[in-house]
């Protein structure tokens, strides 16, 4: 049962791997750091183990990226005040 989770999982994230590759084709972005993607795929996907459908891992990806969000804001913060 855990294997069939940990394949649908990755299976989610390749159907949006494909979407996010044809969104950067069409638009002409490669993927580097100034790809709006960047972040998600490198950053928050790898965090994402357990998405039983396409609509809860869009919420757990909602979430990662607050909590992104969030400790990058605080890690400019605290450098700022740091130096």
């Amino acid at each position: 049962m855990v294997i069939n989770k940990i394949a649908q999982t990755e299976a989610i994230k390749d159907r949006r791997l494909d979407i996010i590759n044809r969104i950067s084709k069409r638009r002409h972005w490669t993927f580097s750091d100034m790809n709006p993607y960047f972040v998600e795929v490198y950053e928050i996907m790898p965090k994402i183990t357990e998405a039983l459908s396409y609509r809860s891992y869009k919420k757990q990806l909602k979430i990662e990226k607050e909590k992104y969000v969030k400790m990058a804001m605080f890690n400019y913060i605290r450098t700022r005040l740091c130096v």
